[in-house]
């Protein structure tokens, strides 16, 4: 199914579809005339007569009433001529009479849009003149649309920028709202920059509501609901719609209660397509029969065509569904026909492609190339991959494979065109997110067309294999790749010195803002004003961020990922997606690519949807702490890792795991081949890696030489004494509630004092500070270049709604910091190849965006030129935390790797009798190989390296004992 078709770049500025410039005028004079394209027939007020407009000018010639009221006579089509005779003669009579000149626009419009640009423009330049700002704008808002109908998009934008400059200094709250909601069109209308659009929205919807005018509410609503579906916040775009329709139901506006019904049963597909559910398809058909007869309603045709699309690609495939399907698919095509509309022959087409190739397969591929063909000729990248997503699907149910599959990679490429338009790499991830099941499916297609799946092969496997992989390095942590590897190409030419100082001036004021919300003398409705002010800057700051640099996608390919990998070293990507879409085609599957340096094979796993609930369960009774999980553990072993495993290399020793939706948050380390038996850990050295692409991006950088310095921060004090007001507010307070309200960590503080005693003996000797010490400012204010080792011990608060909140919580320093080390600072430290670790709870873990991976506090220390980070999935006891991390250190202090050490240390804490909850929540992400020192020589031979060896083989022969001698006295629940 295609995103809601209402997202077109046309929808809610252009007025063959809506009529907005004449809304803004109708909408400022409290919704004197409703627009003829918003309101039905029955509720259109009759239009006034020429002699009684005539009346209303005479007895109040300065009344924005009286212009108006030529505009409602015009509505009448015998009587145009005339208004427009009768309005220029008064524009010349009164050259000072903006809304004279304003209401000539609109009049022109009905017959000539090209003829309405020069009295917008004059009423442009006489409100100009008079500095009424409320004209202004209303007229630069009008003349807006009337350029970009013309193609004349630079001089649209430059109307745009001044409208929002003169709304802004007018100090009108709704003027200026209706001035955002302009801004926010053009970006994703005419540039596409989502992003953006959505951030400048947020800015309006304080000054829309509660107070602003219900015209005004509808504009934004409808704006948001096509912004925030277009970037895949499906459950936002749900929630503004609901509102959308509740407000056009009360105020009677059919029109816009049908585009909302609309978008509410687009949106249930989308989620279905997310996330199938018993039940989902159901409940989407009877969302498409509610738009269907709310498109009926009014009358428009061309709502009733996206209605009758989607309710068609909702039905099943029982006797009468596919009778009804087939009466809905003809009524589409003739109104599409009737509108001469090529975006709904293109979506009656496609519907019928897919509908039909199961009875008339020649007809489906003759329905899909005319779809395809109308989607090249409109030069729309959105509509481009939609068409080719659904010639793909035609291609695998009718024809060869790689018919399919030459399809649906253009799919992809076409996808990725519309991450490229947006400004900031947040926005790109979110939209590429969107497009995840193409990925999945493409590469499915691809290992089935080698025969993985046991049918036939139609390609060669090797092939089909590269191919594969391929495509999963395309969808894996692209934005962090983009980061990393394409900082080599040249800076954004937007990145001036002026733009840095004034993004400087933002993050000083989101400092300032931030240490108000951590004051609990803040008043409750201080709070809330804090609250709201924090939110305008943190969307100004991330307008102000260099945009994305655009170097040549660095992909690693199969047969480099081979050759790189060590004999001991294995990697393991994981493809989590469905077996089927809604339609019953094949959604790809889920699939683990087991790569080795003597070649690669490909297993194939349970889909989706069977793996979430497994891995819940799991994650579930590893909490409980009673060996409650060790049959859970063994299922899971065998669904994921059990055949990729049996074929590997005796010789591997380290598994690099690349993981893909539910897998993200698994504590692999504690899955384990027999209830009975150890876990993984004790068999291999674990990593997780965001993508193979990344991963050889650090195993490639040079080596650093020997010395250097480790850097500690442990039990940040905040000096803070009193507790924060517990009074709730309307908003989320989120992380500055929590942070306030942490404790002192004492066994931190003396993990910290035994990292700095055991590196001592390293050529990488600790810096500690401690208390008061270890802030923020100490650690900014560090020349970090020499720094191999950033240990931090420390809380963490994790914000899953708004991941950029998150933080690490240190001691402020000075008055210029917050304490609240947050992404986007942590981003900028320039890190040069050094171990992170993270001492704190959550720190690997957040919201799990798909594709991109986990947005977690780790993931911003490999922006900022970590190689490897040693985090927690989960939250950690403190005393468990500071003794599992002590042993890493030890085992890192005799020169051992980073994934090495922290195997050490857990087959340590296992013997010692901790569950899993103690130690396996504690992972290497990035280079697992690292290492971060070496010890110092003593008579020629290093210290701790056969103390490590020794240690190791002993405690792994007295896991192994010890797991057997637990389990025979208590069995597996």
């Amino acid at each position: 199914l295609p995103p809601a078709e209402v997202t077109t770049r046309k929808h809610f500025s252009c007025l063959d579809k809506l009529g907005l410039a004449i809304l803004a005028v109708t909408w400022v004079l409290a919704e004197v005339c409703p627009s003829p394209a918003l309101a039905s027939e029955a509720a259109r007020p009759q239009a006034p007569t020429l002699v009684e407009c005539r009346e209303r000018f005479l007895a109040h010639p300065e009344a924005r009433e009286s212009a108006m009221c030529f505009y409602q006579c015009a509505q009448a089509p015998p009587a145009r001529d005339t208004v427009q005779r009768e309005l220029t003669a008064l524009v010349e009579r009164h050259p000072d009479h903006g809304w004279l000149a304003l209401v000539l626009g609109h009049v022109e419009h009905l017959t000539d849009r090209k003829a309405a640009e020069a009295p917008y423009q004059r009423a442009a330049m006489t409100f100009r003149r008079l500095q009424d700002a409320e004209g202004e704008v209303l007229a630069g808002m009008n003349l807006r649309v009337i350029l970009l109908a013309q193609g004349r998009t630079q001089e649209a934008a430059e109307w745009t920028r001044r409208v929002v400059e003169v709304a802004s200094a007018s100090g009108r709250p709704e003027l200026h709202a209706r001035a955002l909601i302009v801004e926010a069109s053009q970006l994703y209308e005419v540039e596409q920059d989502l992003g953006r659009a959505f951030r400048v929205l947020k800015r309006a919807e304080a000054l829309v509501f509660p107070d602003g005018g219900e015209g005004l509410k509808k504009q934004y609503l409808g704006v948001m609901s096509t912004v925030s579906e277009r970037l895949g916040r499906l459950e936002e775009a749900a929630d503004v719609n609901l509102r959308l329709a509740e407000l056009a139901r009360s105020t009677r506006d059919l029109f816009l209660e049908g585009h909302a019904r609309y978008m509410l049963a687009s949106l249930a597909t989308r989620r279905l397509e997310r996330d199938p559910t018993p039940g989902g398809r159901e409940h989407a058909l009877a969302l498409a029969r509610q738009a269907l007869a709310a498109a009926e309603n009014t009358g428009n045709q061309t709502q009733v065509t996206r209605a009758l699309r989607i309710t068609v690609a909702m039905l099943g495939n029982t006797p009468e569904e596919r009778r009804e399907a087939d009466e809905l698919l003809k009524r589409c095509m003739s109104l599409a026909e009737l509108l001469d509309s090529n975006e709904r022959r293109l979506a009656c087409l496609s519907t019928r492609a897919v509908r039909r190739v199961d009875v008339d397969p020649a007809g489906a591929i003759q329905d899909a190339d005319a779809a395809l063909r109308l989607a090249v000729e409109g030069k729309d990248p959105l509509y481009l991959a939609w068409a080719l997503r659904g010639r793909g699907t035609v291609a695998y149910r009718t024809q060869p494979l790689p018919e399919a599959l030459r399809h649906a990679e253009r799919a992809l490429d076409a996808a990725e065109a519309l991450r490229e338009t947006q400004s900031d790499a947040s926005s790109q991830a979110e939209l590429l997110a969107t497009w995840v099941g193409d990925y999945h499916r493409l590469a499915g297609w691809t290992l089935e067309a080698g025969g993985a799946t046991g049918q036939g092969a139609t390609l060669p496997t090797r092939e089909t294999l590269t191919r594969a992989f391929a495509v999963s390095e395309r969808l894996r942590a692209r934005t962090l790749l983009d980061a990393l590897v394409a900082s080599r190409a040249l800076a954004s030419s937007e990145d001036t010195p002026e733009r840095r100082a004034e993004r400087g001036e933002v993050q000083r004021r989101l400092v300032a803002v931030q240490r108000r919300l951590l004051d609990a003398a803040l008043a409750e409705g201080g709070r809330e004003t804090a609250l709201k002010e924090l939110q305008e800057l943190e969307r100004h700051e991330r307008d102000l961020r260099p945009a994305p640099r655009h170097g040549a996608p660095d992909f690693a390919s199969l047969e480099a990922v081979e050759q790189g990998l060590g004999e001991d070293e294995a990697l393991l990507a994981f493809l989590v997606g469905d077996d089927g879409d809604v339609s019953g085609t094949s959604a790809g599957g889920a699939w683990v690519l087991a790569v080795t340096r003597s070649g690669t094979q490909v297993h194939r796993l349970p889909e989706r949807t069977r793996l979430v609930a497994a891995a819940t369960l799991f994650s579930g009774l590893v909490e409980r702490r009673d060996d409650s999980e060790l049959g859970a553990a063994a299922a899971l072993h065998a669904q994921l890792l059990g055949p990729a495993l049996a074929g590997l290399p005796p010789t591997v020793r380290r598994l690099l795991l690349v993981p893909d939706g539910p897998l993200h948050d698994l504590p692999f380390a504690a899955l384990r081949e027999r209830p009975d038996g150890p876990p993984l850990v004790a068999r291999y050295e674990l990593a997780l890696v965001p993508s193979a692409s990344l991963w050889r991006h650090w195993r490639q950088a040079p080596a650093r030489a020997p010395g250097g310095e480790a850097l500690v921060l442990a039990d940040p004090d905040r000096a803070l004494r009193q507790p924060l007001a517990r009074a709730a507010a309307r908003e989320r307070t989120g992380v500055f509630t929590e942070a306030a309200r942490l404790g002192a960590l004492p066994e931190a503080r003396r993990e910290g004092h035994e990292v700095e005693d055991v590196l001592r003996g390293t050529h990488t000797p600790a810096r500690l500070h401690v208390g008061t010490d270890a802030s923020e400012h100490a650690l900014k204010s560090t020349d970090l270049s020499s720094v191999r080792v950033l240990h931090l011990a420390a809380h963490a608060v994790v914000d899953a709604e708004a991941p950029e909140r998150s933080a690490l919580v240190l001691a402020p320093g000075s008055e210029e910091e917050d304490g609240i080390l947050q992404p986007r600072e942590i981003a900028e430290l320039h890190l040069k190849g050094a171990l992170v670790v993270l001492s704190a709870c959550r720190s690997a873990s957040g919201t799990v965006l798909p594709g991109e991976g986990v947005l977690s506090l780790a993931r911003a220390f490999f922006e900022a030129g970590a190689h490897a980070v040693v985090a927690s999935l989960w939250p950690l006891r403190d005393d468990e935390a500071a003794a599992l991390v002590e042993r890493f250190y030890r085992h890192l202090a005799t020169g051992a790797g980073t994934s090495a050490a922290l195997r050490a240390a857990q087959l340590e804490a296992m013997e010692d009798g901790l569950p899993p909850a103690a130690w396996a929540g504690l992972v290497v992400l990035g280079d697992a190989s690292l290492v971060a020192t070496t010890p110092l020589e003593r008579g020629g031979v290093t210290t701790g390296a056969l103390a490590l060896t020794t240690t190791a083989f002993l405690v792994l022969i007295g896991l192994v004992l010890g797991a057997r001698r637990r389990v025979r006295g208590k069995p597996p629940s």
